[in-house]
C-alpha cells in the first residue's frame, strides 16, 4: 500500500485516514525523535510530495483538523474514497 501512496503523491495529494496517531514534524531537518505535532488517529488528510533531509524522506501531509507539516510513516495512513 505505501507503494501506491507513494506513487501518487507524486502526481496529486492523496485524501487519507491516520490509522494511528502519527508523528509529525515542521521542517526535514527535525530530529527523529523530537515531534513538533501528532496527527490524531482517525484523522483525514491528504499526503503531498515529497522531501529529503539528510537521513529521512518526509512526505507531506495536510490535514483537515488544521494540522500542515511532514510525516515519517506515511504507510500509518490509508486511502480514503471521496
Amino acid at each position: 500500500m505505501a507503494f501506491f501512496l507513494l506513487g501518487a503523491c507524486h502526481q496529486q495529494e492523496v485524501k487519507v485516514k491516520a490509522l494511528k496517531d502519527v508523528p509529525g514534524y515542521n521542517s526535514t531537518d527535525a530530529a527523529y525523535s523530537l515531534v513538533d505535532f501528532v496527527i490524531p488517529k482517525d484523522s483525514i488528510c491528504f499526503l503531498g510530495g515529497e522531501q529529503y533531509g539528510k537521513t529521512d524522506r518526509f512526505v507531506e501531509i495536510r490535514c483537515e483538523n488544521g494540522l500542515k507539516g511532514l510525516v515519517i510513516e506515511d504507510e500509518a495512513f490509508e486511502p480514503v474514497n471521496n
